[in-house]
């Protein structure tokens, strides 16, 4: 292990033989049964919010379905929108409606007179 260099201020073998034969901390057992539980606990929250992620799936699935059936009617709506008069269309019918109407009745007035 000639290859490594220490850092400044750190004496070279700290407190082991520096061949790599061992820990050098003796609480690194402990350590290391700790971040597996804490890898247990991981892994199992991973697998529920898996199941979460596939119930959301569904979800927005369905959601997608009832937009699409929306988006068919409002698509229904807008042609039916346009079949209806415009409101040109409906002044004229009005006006036209009013004169029919105002000529029957000078007709009717004068037809009458005699």
């Amino acid at each position: 292990m000639n290859n490594v260099v220490p850092f400044p201020g750190e004496p070279r073998n700290k407190g082991g033989s520096g061949d790599g034969g061992g820990p050098e901390d003796p609480m690194l057992e402990q350590r290391v049964a700790r971040l597996e539980s804490d890898l247990a606990e991981i892994k199992t929250l991973l697998k529920g919010l898996s199941n979460d992620i596939k119930g959301l799936v569904e979800v927005f699935a369905d959601v997608k379905g009832r937009l699409a059936k929306m988006d068919g009617e409002l698509s229904g709506i807008g042609h039916r929108f346009a079949a209806l008069p415009s409101t040109w269309t409906m002044l004229a019918i009005v006006f036209t409606t009013w004169a029919l109407g105002s000529g029957i009745l000078i007709f009717a007035m004068n037809f009458l007179k005699r």
